[in-house]
């Protein structure tokens, strides 16, 4: 839970920064499970809780803080946790939830007991608004640079996530979605290049404003 309220804790510093000079604040946050498919033994299970916070300034620039949590024991050597801080702007709006953005942003891998990697990433997120209740994205990123854990050299990393979400009632939405995220290295060992990863389900439901 320590880490789900770093989401919402960095959400809520922004929210009570220069938002006010800037322009009207849209918001959303809430936490989600990720069912994850480990493609290594195609086991399934219920990982941990994770979490996500957004702001969205003047409808142009945003601020995204979310954290994906796995079982350590599922994964394999796959990372069993991402932290994800991406700073995006809009550059075609045609309403509040139809837009396509890019963004700069960082981001955290933690691989177990050998430690974490981290590095710049870039991102690129679309969204479709549908009957105004609901509506379609989907997210890209990629941080080419991680550095080195344990035996992984030039490690880097790619995430897709995409899906639905729904209005069910004002201020509250529910998530349906499918990510998937690859971390490919050169074995330090064996000097050959090699890739883990995770796909799966991913469930959820938050507020927003």
């Amino acid at each position: 839970m320590k880490c789900i309220a770093r989401v919402f804790l960095m959400t809520g510093l922004l929210a009570s920064g220069p938002a006010g000079a800037l322009g009207p604040v849209d918001g959303e946050a809430g936490v989600f499970t990720w069912l994850v498919d480990d493609y290594q033994d195609t086991s399934v299970n219920s990982p941990l809780t994770g979490g996500y916070g957004e702001l969205w300034l003047g409808e142009r620039w945003g601020l995204r803080a979310s954290l994906y949590r796995i079982s350590e024991d599922s994964v394999g050597m796959a990372p069993d946790e991402q932290t994800l801080v991406d700073f995006k702007y809009r550059l075609l709006s045609a309403t509040d939830n139809t837009f396509l953005a890019l963004g700069l942003g960082w981001e955290q891998d933690r691989f177990g007991a050998e430690g974490d990697a981290s590095g710049a990433r870039v991102m690129a997120e679309a969204r479709v608004g549908i009957f105004g209740f609901l509506r379609f994205y989907a997210d890209a990123g990629w941080a080419p640079s991680l550095g080195d854990v344990g035996s992984r050299q030039d490690l880097s990393s790619i995430s897709v996530e995409t899906g639905l979400v729904l209005d069910p009632l004002p201020f509250v939405d529910l998530r349906l979605a499918w990510r998937y995220q690859i971390t490919d290295y050169t074995g330090a060992i064996t000097g050959s290049g090699a890739s883990e990863g995770s796909y799966g389900i991913l469930l959820g439901g938050g507020i927003h404003w």
